[in-house]
Parts: C-alpha cells; sequence; structure tokens
C-alpha cells in the first residue's frame, strides 16, 4: 500500500511538474509573439514618421538635385516658376556669405536620409521597409546626389561651362558634406541599399541597371566593404551577422557569379531590355 501511494505521489507530480512546463512554454510563446507584435508596431510607427520627414524635405530635396545637377539640366523635381525662382538665387550669390537657402537644404535632406541609413545599419528598419518611402523618385536624381556626396563624381560630370555661381553653391554644399564625413559615407550607402533593392524588384531601365553593374566590377568590392565597417562601427561586433547580410545585399546589383549566385544574368537582362524597348515603342 505504501508502495501504491507513493507511486500516485509521484504521478501526481510528475504531472503537475509537465503541466507547469507546458504552461511555461505557452507564456514563453506567447510573450515571443508580443514582442514580435511590439516590434512590428514599433517599425510601422517609424516608416510613418520617416515618411512624413520626407514629404516635408520634399522642396529641399528640389533646391538639392538642382544645385546637384549641371546648370539647365533637364531632368529636375521643381516645376518652372520655382526652378526661375532658384535660378534668380543663384545669380545673387556672394562668395563673402554663406548660401543660406542652399545650406539648409542640404542640411535637411541629408540629415533624414542619415537617419534612415542609421536605422537600416542598426536593424531597426529593412530595406524593403525603408525603399518604399523615397521610391524610384529618389533613385533617379542619383548622379547629382553622388555629385554631391563624391568629389570624384563632380571632377567627372561637371564641366568648366557651367555658371560660375552655380558650381560655387555646388562646392559650398559639398564642403558642408564632407565637414560631415560619417554622414557622407552612410548617405552614399543609403544610395547603393536603394539601389540594390531597385535592381532586385526591377524598378530600374535595364540600360542603368547594366551600366551600373559595369561599374560596379570596380567599385562593387569597396561598396560592401564601406557598409560592412559601418554597420560593425555603429554596433560593434554585435551586428556582425546583419554587417555581413547588408554587404552580401549589395551584390544583388552586380552581374551574377559562382560567388554572387543571387546577383544579375546577363540572359535577363537582356530580356528586360527587349521588352523594355518594346514599351516604349508601343508594340505588340
Amino acid at each position: 500500500m505504501t508502495c501504491i501511494k507513493e507511486i500516485e505521489t509521484y504521478m501526481d507530480s510528475g504531472t503537475l511538474t509537465a503541466i507547469a512546463t507546458i504552461l511555461l512554454v505557452l507564456v514563453g510563446f506567447a510573450q515571443i509573439l508580443i514582442l514580435n507584435s511590439q516590434k512590428r508596431q514599433t517599425r510601422i510607427a517609424l516608416i510613418a514618421q520617416y515618411r512624413q520627414l520626407w514629404t516635408r524635405c520634399k522642396e529641399y530635396f528640389g533646391n538639392v538635385i538642382f544645385i546637384g545637377r549641371e546648370t539647365g539640366e533637364y531632368y529636375q523635381i521643381h516645376n518652372e516658376t520655382k526652378l526661375k525662382e532658384l535660378e534668380e538665387l543663384v545669380s545673387k550669390h556672394r562668395l563673402d556669405m554663406p548660401t543660406t537657402w542652399a545650406l539648409e537644404s542640404v542640411q535637411n535632406v541629408f540629415n533624414v536620409l542619415d537617419e534612415l541609413t542609421t536605422r537600416i545599419l542598426q536593424g531597426h528598419l529593412k530595406v524593403s521597409d525603408t525603399y518604399p518611402i523615397v521610391g524610384t523618385g529618389f533613385l533617379r536624381h542619383s548622379r547629382p546626389l553622388r555629385q554631391l556626396l563624391d568629389s570624384e563624381y563632380h571632377s567627372v560630370y561637371f564641366s568648366s561651362h557651367s555658371d560660375k555661381n552655380h558650381r560655387q553653391i555646388h562646392k559650398e554644399m559639398q564642403n558642408w558634406l564632407i565637414y560631415h564625413d560619417g554622414l557622407r559615407r552612410r548617405c552614399l550607402i543609403l544610395i547603393d541599399i536603394f539601389w540594390a533593392e531597385a535592381v532586385r524588384l526591377e524598378d530600374l531601365p535595364p540600360s542603368d541597371i547594366r551600366s551600373a553593374a559595369d561599374a560596379k566590377k570596380k567599385t562593387g568590392k569597396q561598396n560592401r566593404r564601406r557598409i560592412f565597417r559601418e554597420t560593425i562601427r555603429l554596433n560593434g561586433l554585435k551586428k556582425l551577422f546583419l554587417a555581413m547580410k547588408l554587404s552580401r545585399f549589395l551584390k544583388r546589383a552586380e552581374y551574377k557569379s559562382f560567388w554572387n549566385f543571387k546577383g544579375l544574368k546577363r540572359s535577363r537582362l537582356d530580356k528586360m531590355e527587349k521588352n523594355w524597348t518594346k514599351g516604349l515603342l508601343r508594340e505588340k
């Protein structure tokens, strides 16, 4: 009888332990779901916040693109009336005074872009979350942005025949970015990240994708190294996996190879180019 009672007691305690273990697992699982839901809500709130910030930056962005491009370039953001106002402001430029409207524009635009980049590099936002905030309209102007962010682009694209005042204001904007080198690097990183995402989604003309992929034969490694180092600089080694993931993500904008199986297929680019040309010519 004593043995039977001991067995019953043991079974009861064993059953209770099992039930308690199951409850703990369920509670843990519920906590994970709640945490994931909270993270998702935080991400959604951040996306909404940055979308509003970027919307408020549209006028400043138009000013930056106006100065980032050559004098009289066709592709602009502002309408004709606003462009004439800017041309008038440029004509009044003085070397002995800072160009307030230009510096205000470059600070507002690149500070927002820097915040977006930092959020991505810290893992608070995904690339797929942030890309729709600025969209392909942003990437259409990636060259004038690079002209401001990278002095090599300035020397390649800006001719000596450009308006003198325009060149001086461009240099003034560029100097501000040089003085804020970390911000400058991170904004270059954002262009690289968004370009890779646009290539993944096939949001760009095939000719642009191809010419960029050709350029990345030389610059791809440098771009990947830059994003890797910046991620580690911001977070330390605890974000090593994220640094590797983001660095690897940029390879989507490079040609496919043995070491880059997710890269661009030349055959796919050829097919895209044919379809794109047919679309432009309205051919069936």
